[in-house]
């Protein structure tokens, strides 16, 4: 008798703990009620196929090693890059040249990079990728300097063709 009262307590144990649908998971995925409006919320998926990854860190471990041939691969034959002061409209043989042009500014160029993160729009119209990182540099004078940058890179067909770069200086002390 006392196994039958055993094994019936244990079947009822077994039944309180089992889980039920929470109405915290419901309320969690509903919309929430953004101060700002925008046509698109919530419009991103992590790409987790990390294709575009790899295209976008080719792409500025070329420019660290001016390495034109693995530029070329990563780049759109034209496309648009908006940088510090300008933006860039034409060809990925332009601006192979103009980048180059720096190399007579710049030398030992080191990116150090911190994150990255790649997404893809809902409806896969748009994909992009986002990357964190630090330039070290030194200049024609021996003068070492950094910048950081975050490059945001629009890709179509496993290409970049938009490049848009924020940058933050750092404050030289005693300035």
């Amino acid at each position: 008798m006392k196994k039958a009262y055993l094994l019936l307590a244990s079947v009822l144990l077994f039944a309180a703990c089992k889980s039920t649908p929470s109405t915290e998971t419901a309320a969690s995925t509903a919309a929430p009620a953004y101060p700002y409006k925008i046509k698109n919320p919530d419009n991103w998926l992590i790409d987790t196929s990390h294709t575009n990854t790899m295209v976008a860190l080719n792409a500025l471990k070329s420019y660290e090693t001016m390495d034109t041939v693995l530029m070329k691969k990563c780049f759109a034959d034209s496309l648009t890059f908006k940088y510090d002061g300008g933006i860039f409209k034409g060809s990925i043989g332009q601006l192979i040249k103009n980048i180059g042009s720096m190399g007579t500014t710049m030398k030992n160029v080191k990116l150090d990079v911190k994150d990255w993160e790649a997404v893809v729009s809902k409806d896969k119209k748009e994909e992009w990728v986002t990357i964190w990182y630090t330039q070290h540099w030194t200049d024609e004078k021996g003068k070492a300097d950094s910048v950081e940058y975050i490059n945001d890179m629009a890709l179509k067909g496993g290409k970049i063709f938009k490049f848009d770069e924020y940058i933050r200086h750092f404050k030289m002390p005693g300035k």
